[in-house]
């Protein structure tokens, strides 16, 4: 496996990792929508941050993409608040 495929794996499984746990506690705290909301946020903290690492870890890091990373972790923070909370 070349070494710079190696890197997007490892990258990728982290992701992975991260969206995982954060499944696993919005399962775990199903009766707690407080807590569901703080493990929402923590997950679009951590895209945000993964995004940033993941790119700058290739040398492609450019505002744009830094937007767009916080552009989509803001909408799906939003729509998973507004499912969670049944507005």
């Amino acid at each position: 496996m070349r070494p710079e495929a190696l890197k997007q794996l490892v990258d990728f499984v982290a992701l992975g990792v991260i969206l995982g746990l954060s499944l696993f506690g919005l399962y775990f705290f199903r009766f707690q929508i407080d807590r569901q909301l703080i493990i929402t946020v923590i997950l679009g903290f951590s895209y945000v941050f993964w995004g940033i690492f993941h790119h700058l870890h290739t040398g492609t890091l450019k505002l744009p993409v830094v937007l767009e990373y916080i552009s989509i972790s803001a909408l799906v923070v939003f729509i998973l608040a507004l499912f969670l909370l049944r507005v």
